[in-house]
């Protein structure tokens, strides 16, 4: 008896008999088990003591051998759960999200009731008497991912992964990002400390934000750029391909200044075209060739990219001229260095404009006088934009005409052209020192109409983020097509010879590159260039054997493509047998839309199909399979 109330005083301090018991032996009652619980049933009688701990886990998978304590009928008789609940007892709603969205609540014949995991079907059994921690601890532990479906705040995953990245305010995070806004925006250094931006920041986003002085925003912006320069160095040092350069120096508004911008494009492994800015300095040193070459070789050094220049773009200042013998000695280029130097196109296009509108200057002048005076004038401005309102029309503020900036007086009179009369009878009235009258317009209508070729030429060959060079072709075709017709007219004869005797000073013969270009466009190819040439050169009144001329370009073709095949290997030249053209590829005839591209040349090259030669023997190599494949063109609609 002595053991027994030894026994009796251990089960009431700890664990429920039948508890205790899995917990020693097992999940699995066995006939020794049965003998042991006899006993305890001989010490305490029929009503054992129910433990007041938290509700007891059967097992992972639904049991069907559940026990009845308080029947005398066979241990190993199951009871199989119930999902009526007992009789007389109406079915309530769930309340809680608990089992609403994770488990399931059965009430078993016995008084009992079954808890099921919806995730992994693990089962516990319990009485109405506790409460829902172990089940959501449960879920917490073993099914986090369904908490963060169902939550509205921002939690973690499991093994620590997030899934809703939380969020920890850091002072440094906070001016790394401050400084990379400025930088952006082209804010001042001084922006956060404003009051009112602090205001903003503590009121609406986060009360712990500080201001951050202008000293500490220099100096964090100057770590963010030393890092980022840091990687562009790393970066372009691993680099196995080809970059192309371009420079440019310019002065600020002051004129207290130079500067000097160098930007690489490249191609990376996916054949997406890339730009990077690698240099902006000061160049307050005089723009001697000696001193550009100086500053560059500084430059490409470290960046690592001496080597690696395909083509190195500049403007046509004579010094820049001067120094490219100097940067060839210097980086070797590739190729021999034949298409190493590249004159600024939409430069060359600006000039060709501004010669031609000194020779109209006393028609424009007297436009771009009257708008320049009205925004001079704040009373006269708001007069003006009063009275477009007046005459139902559009107050508007006009584009300012700038020498130096690209198409600007081709902004200027395409806007100002719709309100001619309104412009005419405003200055008339309000500003009578301007002789402005309806006959200026007149020959500015045409000059409009000669500057929108420029102007679409310049917008097409201005691209920074695609390939332009191909586009030269036909957009030179377009502007000696223009100075074809234009010549014609009385009033504008002058004005085209001045623009196509400075467009011959550059292009009387078109660049080498911007032909090899055209020639791995599908849509031009070798065929082309020689229609477009002979276009060409007709509409510019010159005496050139295009064909000799197209020969050349073909031996220069083919010279490229055998120094590429040197470096990347014989791969390149396969037999046909072995690389066999797909019908995807060039068995059939491939389609190409071509959008605002084209003239009246090339919608009537568009309607035809090229034919294609096949050849008889047994290689050839891909440029020769290339330049035989036929294309289908459809023309723009």
């Amino acid at each position: 008896m002595a053991s027994g109330g030894e026994g009796s005083r251990n089960l009431n301090k700890g664990k429920g008999p039948l508890q205790d018991l899995l917990e020693h032996q097992g999940d699995d009652v066995s006939y020794n088990d049965r003998l042991y619980h006899e006993f305890l049933q001989s010490q305490f009688g029929s009503d054992l003591p129910r433990s007041p701990n938290p509700p007891l886990i059967i097992s992972d998978e639904p049991d069907p051998n559940l026990y009845d304590l308080d029947s005398n009928e066979n241990l190993s008789t199951p009871q199989p759960p119930s999902n009526e609940f007992v009789a007389g007892e109406e079915e309530k709603p769930m309340k809680s999200d608990l089992f609403k969205l994770h488990m399931k609540k059965i009430q078993l014949d016995d008084g009992m009731i079954q808890i099921k995991c919806n995730y992994c079907s693990k089962i516990y059994r319990t009485n109405k008497s506790f409460g829902y921690g172990t089940y959501w601890n449960h879920i917490r532990k073993n099914h986090p991912s369904e908490l963060v479906k169902t939550s509205n705040q921002s939690q973690i995953s499991r093994y620590g992964t997030p899934t809703n990245q939380l969020f920890h305010y850091t002072s440094e995070k906070n001016k790394e990002e401050l400084a990379v806004m400025v930088a952006v925006e082209h804010l001042p250094f001084s922006f956060g400390e404003k009051v009112g931006f602090v205001n903003y920041c503590q009121n609406a986003l986060n009360p712990a934000m500080q201001r951050v002085p202008r000293s500490t925003l220099t100096r964090t912006m100057f770590s963010i750029y030393k890092k980022q320069k840091n990687k562009l160095k790393s970066f372009f040092y691993q680099f196995e391909g080809r970059v192309s350069v371009c420079a440019d120096i310019w002065t600020d508004n002051f004129g207290s200044h130079h500067y000097m911008g160098v930007t690489c494009h490249y191609m990376d492994n996916d054949w997406v075209m890339q730009k990077r800015i690698i240099t902006f300095r000061v160049f307050d040193d005089s723009h001697t060739a000696q001193n550009i070459f100086r500053l560059l070789k500084i430059i490409f050094e470290e960046f690592h990219i001496q080597n690696k220049i395909f083509a190195i773009g500049f403007d046509n200042a004579a010094s820049n001229t001067a120094s490219i013998p100097m940067l060839q000695d210097l980086c070797n280029p590739y190729f021999g260095g034949k298409l190493f130097h590249q004159r600024c196109a939409c430069h060359i296009l600006n000039l060709c404009v501004q010669a031609g509108l000194q020779i109209l200057s006393v028609y424009i002048k007297p436009i771009r006088d009257s708008i320049n005076y009205i925004w001079r004038q704040n009373k006269l401005q708001k007069l003006w934009l009063k009275y477009c309102s007046q005459n139902g029309m559009r107050p508007i503020k006009f584009s300012r005409d700038i020498s130096t900036r690209w198409n600007s007086t081709y902004k200027l009179l395409n806007e100002s052209v719709v309100y001619k009369e309104l412009l005419v009878s405003f200055i008339t009235y309000n500003v009578p020192s301007i002789s402005l009258q309806l006959k200026h317009w007149d020959i500015c209508i045409k000059i409009l109409e000669l500057l929108r070729v420029f102007n679409d030429a310049t917008n097409a060959l201005s691209g920074i983020y695609y390939p332009t060079t191909h586009l030269f072709l036909i957009q030179s075709v377009n502007i000696a097509g223009a100075f074809s017709e234009c010549e014609l007219d009385v009033q504008l004869s002058e004005c085209v010879a001045a623009m196509k005797k400075k467009w011959l000073q550059y292009y009387k013969e078109i660049p080498n590159i911007y032909l090899l270009a055209s020639c791995f466009d599908p849509r031009f190819k070798l065929e082309c260039l020689q229609d477009y040439l002979t276009h060409y050169y007709k509409s510019l009144d010159l005496e050139v054997d295009v064909l000799s001329y197209c020969n050349s370009i073909k031996a220069l073709l083919y010279e490229l493509y055998d120094e590429y095949l040197k470096i990347y290997g014989p791969s390149l030249n396969m037999p046909v047998s072995q690389h066999q053209p797909t019908s995807d590829s060039t068995g059939t005839s491939s389609t190409f839309k071509l959008k605002g591209l084209g003239d009246r040349l090339f919608s009537q090259r568009a309607k035809k199909l090229r034919t294609s030669s096949s050849s008889s023997s047994g290689s050839i190599s891909e440029l020769d399979r290339y330049l035989e494949t036929s294309h289908e063109f459809l023309e723009d609609s």
